[in-house]
């Protein structure tokens, strides 16, 4: 159960990274019009929407963080041979290929290309080698 353990607090962790960059970048882009402006208009209290967004992405992080341990535990009985610097060499290349998988159909949209590679590397980087050894230790 330390790889499901590992996946929450990565999870958790990760929330609390997202949620003030995600808030920044919303407030940020706040232009005329679009999606923005309806999420949070002019005037938008930066520390409320921040503890919100921190809310969704700790419910969202924490349960992809369980749901990766679970696969973590599963693809550890089956095959813990390590490799990429990672203990178990398929959960990362698992995981890469899921952030990959989210980030290449946004690299069409030039405003959030380079904010969604940068998340898709963080993720990838601390879901797919991060949570491996984070699992080992306990």
């Amino acid at each position: 159960m330390p790889e499901v353990f590992a996946g929450w607090v990565i999870g958790f962790a990760l929330s609390t990274l997202v949620a003030p960059m995600a808030a920044w970048m919303l407030l940020s882009s706040n232009g005329p019009s679009g999606f923005a402006q309806r999420l949070a208009p002019p005037g938008t209290n930066v520390i409320a929407l921040t503890m919100v967004l921190h809310f969704i992405g700790l419910l969202v992080l924490t349960a992809l963080g369980i749901v990766l341990g679970l696969a973590l535990m599963g693809i550890e009985d089956r095959r813990p041979a390590g490799g990429l610097g990672s203990p178990n060499m398929a959960f990362t290349a698992l995981v890469v290929a899921l952030a990959a998988a989210a980030v290449i159909p946004t690299l069409a949209l030039p405003k959030v290309r380079r904010y969604t590679i940068v998340g898709g590397l963080v993720t990838a980087s601390l879901f797919g080698w991060a949570m491996p050894w984070l699992a080992t230790l306990g």
